[in-house]
């Protein structure tokens, strides 16, 4: 896949990835009421056994399959302040390679706010998910887990001579995320199998300034969505922050399906403490916005709720936007600093811009192939 045709598919699968999704208008999160939403509660797994293995087997024959959704994502934010995201991605029915997409998406965010990106996606890209574990392989790379719980991560790309290994280890073990509410032929679930984690690895890539290497270290974060979107508007807050000025992590996922009640909440987590506060008890207030390449943005965001063992009081700021597309055309990917403090059981964790990576969009409608 080269020249227009390579720029062609790439801005499609970027409109349909989680990073990269649409937008048909701009709204926040009303804070009255999503302080008063009812939600089902989020599960702390025990053991390191979040759900991370593939699910589309289980939907195949579904009428709508067409519509389904599933990625693998990770992100390194380096100590030096070069960042990665990579995410393995199946889209559309896989049963049919003409009616679906497969591939791996990968973006350097360097410090200076430039980036480098690589896509990875054709017709009849060879693939294999694995249903019982993370283990998918698509064209000879991987994004697996590890019989130590660890992860390997790789990315190879002829174009560009791209060449990337990563490893992540967990800190803390994941979160089993609140499952959205079916309806319609529309749900989506969410799991962090590493709220907070480590990453160490090695990126290569030439571009006309040469050939580079860079040495990645730094805090690591994996989740995974999936799930089926028919005809909707899925309105999703997401965002996760950790560096290494913190030792633990903040993340927050909120969605909502059409007029539906938003679900989720916001997360801590530590080498020992994993803690949650959900939607009825979080306050979520908008209080600047931007343009940003096209599209309105917020740039301050203030979390507040508390659910007796566990309170927050967490501000959220705009930092920078690297843009995910074709030169200066694109979707912006937000990076932001948290500021505020965590109290969990007595205890108070003071956050000082930490850094992070966050998302306010809609996710448009599959491709309609039929």
């Amino acid at each position: 896949m080269r020249g227009v045709a390579a720029i062609s598919v790439s801005l499609i699968l970027l409109i349909a990835s989680v990073s990269m999704a649409g937008e048909k208008k701009e709204e926040g999160i009303d804070a009255a009421v999503v302080a008063r939403q009812p939600s089902a509660l989020a599960q702390y797994n025990d053991s390191d056994g979040i759900d991370d293995a593939a699910h589309f087997k289980y939907h195949q024959n579904e009428s709508n399959i067409i519509n389904w959704y599933e990625w693998w994502y990770a992100n390194a934010k380096g100590y030096d302040g070069n960042n990665i995201i990579i995410e393995f991605f199946t889209f559309g029915d896989l049963n049919n390679p003409f009616a679906s997409a497969v591939g791996i998406f990968m973006i350097f965010m360097k410090s200076d706010g430039s980036t480098f990106k690589s896509l990875k996606s054709y017709p009849l890209i060879d693939y294999k998910l694995d249903y019982e574990k993370c283990n998918v392989t698509i064209a000879g790379d991987v994004f697996t887990e590890n019989d130590d719980g660890t992860y390997t991560i790789t990315y190879h790309n002829i174009i560009n001579n791209v060449n990337l290994q990563l490893n992540l280890s967990k800190i803390n073990r994941g979160i089993e995320g609140i499952p959205s509410t079916a309806e319609e032929n529309r749900w989506m679930r969410w799991n962090i199998p590493v709220p907070y984690g480590r990453v160490e690895g090695v990126l290569e890539y030439s571009d006309k300034n040469g050939h580079h290497i860079y040495t990645i270290s730094g805090k690591g974060y994996h989740d995974h969505n999936w799930g089926i979107s028919e005809k909707l508007s899925l309105y999703w807050d997401w965002g996760e922050f950790s560096d290494g000025s913190m030792p633990a992590s903040i993340t927050y996922g909120m969605l909502r399906f059409g007029n539906g009640p938003y679900e989720g909440g916001i997360y801590f987590s530590n080498e020992t403490v994993r803690k949650a506060i959900y939607m009825q008890d979080l306050t979520v207030e908008y209080k600047n916005w931007d343009i940003i390449c096209g599209f309105k943005k917020p740039t301050e965001i203030i979390f507040s709720g508390s659910n007796g063992s566990f309170s927050v009081e967490l501000t959220l700021k705009f930092e920078r936007a690297y843009i995910i597309g074709v030169g200066k055309m694109g979707m912006p990917y937000l990076m932001g600093k948290m500021s505020g403090t965590a109290n969990i059981n007595g205890k108070t964790y003071r956050f000082s811009d930490v850094t992070g990576f966050y998302e306010h969009h809609f996710l448009l409608p599959s491709i309609n192939w039929r």
